[in-house]
């Protein structure tokens, strides 16, 4: 895996180096240009498409209240295509547009190459929703930021909102074990929950390919004979693979509560599982109405007459990127990207739509952050609590691999 990723960054190096000795394009003096080095098509539009979607609310919103330092604010968009060699692609077309902020996916694996343009070119690139930290000073460079929290603490949440506001108290761990968000969030519930005192009964993995988690569920229901029947079942997957999994979990007659990441925000995905309930999800906020945080509720009723329903709360994350570096670039008072690096690694509890937001030097990834927790009954979404650990696990970068070993009570 490693030597896959240092290969994608070798090439977008490789992409981006070349552009310094091509004739750019060249924002006009009253614009800002931010790119847009996402994933228009493919499975990950999913997860770029909605905050994509926020982003331009905030350019439409901010260009009519004056703009950026009175300038107006355009975007540029390229296609990653859901491909990581196309990523590093898109980067350097957004910069050979003129772009002078970048956007890039909602996940390290897939918005790095992208990422590793901009900070080649000293470009502020932030990710709408990346939850690895590696989306960041220690992964891409100084010039990296990402617009969510870290895996490990979503993880925590989850186990938080489980343990304390729940109380329950015996869990299971199920893990898509195909990308490095899925194993965060697991080892970060995993922590947390042993720090609470609860029990796992049991652990288990699949891939995000496997067309059936029959052997999964079997391996389950034994445990569940010898141990006690699971008050919680955390499932660490995104996607389609995640709804196989739930459809054929409730299909088995196995009805406990199920926990998700935000990947699982949003109750659209939902009619693939009919009368689906005791569903749990990370999300950055409630798209029903019913948010505590009236600012939240106000922007999905706009959103509405943008663009219809939303099906996640992504949207607020892409708004908030504009957001972010609205704020920055201002308080610098310049759109040099030296200049608004400094002011945003200067957040303290910034409030930005999606939530208070912290950087620093070290650290670009907000690691603070509480989410919201949302819940699916009876097919449909609702607020639920909040997610947010007390004393949240340490920062890891890289998580070790699955094993029976790591999850030993």
């Amino acid at each position: 895996m490693l030597g896959r990723f240092a290969a994608l960054l070798a090439l977008g190096a490789l992409v981006a180096a070349p552009l310094a000795h091509q004739q750019q394009a060249k924002a006009d003096d009253h614009e800002v240009v931010i790119g847009f080095a996402i994933a228009l098509s493919g499975w990950m539009n999913q997860y770029d498409g909605p905050p994509y979607q926020g982003s331009l609310m905030a350019i439409e919103e901010f260009n009519a209240a004056g703009g950026i330092l009175g300038k107006q604010i355009r975007a540029v968009t390229s296609d990653t295509k859901t491909d990581t060699v196309q990523g590093a692609k898109a980067g350097a077309d957004v910069v050979a547009q003129g772009a002078q902020f970048m956007v890039v996916s909602c996940d390290y694996d897939m918005g790095a190459p992208a990422a590793t343009v901009a900070n080649s070119n000293n470009m502020i690139s932030i990710s709408s929703c990346a939850s690895d930290a590696k989306m960041g000073v220690q992964g891409i460079g100084p010039y990296a930021f990402t617009l969510n929290t870290y895996g490990q603490g979503e993880g925590a949440g989850m186990a938080k909102y489980a343990y304390v506001d729940r109380g329950w108290r015996n869990a299971y761990l199920l893990l898509d074990a195909s990308i490095e968000y899925d194993k965060s969030i697991c080892h970060g519930f995993l922590e947390q929950w042993k720090d609470y005192g609860g029990t796992v009964i049991g652990v288990d993995s699949y891939m995000q390919e496997d067309a059936s988690i029959a052997s999964q569920i079997t391996r389950y229901k034994e445990l569940a004979a010898e141990r006690g029947e699971p008050e919680f079942l955390y499932l660490c997957s995104y996607g389609g693979g995640a709804v196989s999994a739930i459809r054929q979990i409730r299909a088995a007659g196995i009805d406990v509560p199920i926990g998700g990441g935000d990947s699982m925000d949003g109750d659209y995905w939902a009619e693939a599982v009919p009368g689906l309930s005791d569903h749990y999800a990370s999300s950055f906020g409630s798209i029903w109405g019913d948010d505590p945080r009236p600012e939240v509720n106000a922007f999905f009723d706009r959103y509405r007459e943008n663009y219809g329903e939303p099906e996640t709360s992504f949207p607020l994350n892409g708004y908030s990127v504009i957001q972010a570096i609205k704020v920055a670039a201002e308080r610098a008072g310049s759109l040099d990207s030296d200049a608004v690096l400094a002011e945003m690694n200067k957040f303290d509890k910034e409030p930005l739509l999606w939530g208070p937001t912290t950087y620093t030097a070290d650290t670009h990834i907000d690691l603070t952050h509480v989410l919201t927790i949302i819940q699916i009954q009876g097919g449909k979404g609702s607020y639920a609590g909040q997610g947010g650990a007390e004393n949240p696990p340490a920062l890891q970068l890289i998580f070790p691999d699955f094993t029976e070993d790591l999850y030993e009570n």
